[in-house]
């Protein structure tokens, strides 16, 4: 599973992993969960990164492997097993 994501609110840049991301109940509804960057605070706001080394490109492809399933770009998408 590929926890890298980055922020795509225009002015933030952030990149991280899932585990520094912000949890909290919807104030709208109580049997939801949002998540909100760590370092703007935008909701809504986080997409899943290619998991090829070094590229932050959103991941676009999800593609089975011979090790296990791969989220990446169009760029890195590996041919399917």
């Amino acid at each position: 599973m590929n926890d890298r994501l980055f922020c795509n609110e225009r002015r933030c840049g952030w990149r991280g992993m899932q585990l520094e991301v912000l949890f909290a109940e919807n104030p709208f509804n109580a049997d939801e969960t949002i998540a909100g960057c760590p370092k703007c605070k935008e909701i809504n706001s986080l997409l899943v990164s290619c998991d090829e080394p070094g590229c932050w490109n959103e991941a676009s492809c999800g593609t089975p492997t011979a090790t296990g399933y791969r989220h990446t770009c169009g760029k890195h998408a590996p041919e399917p097993v």
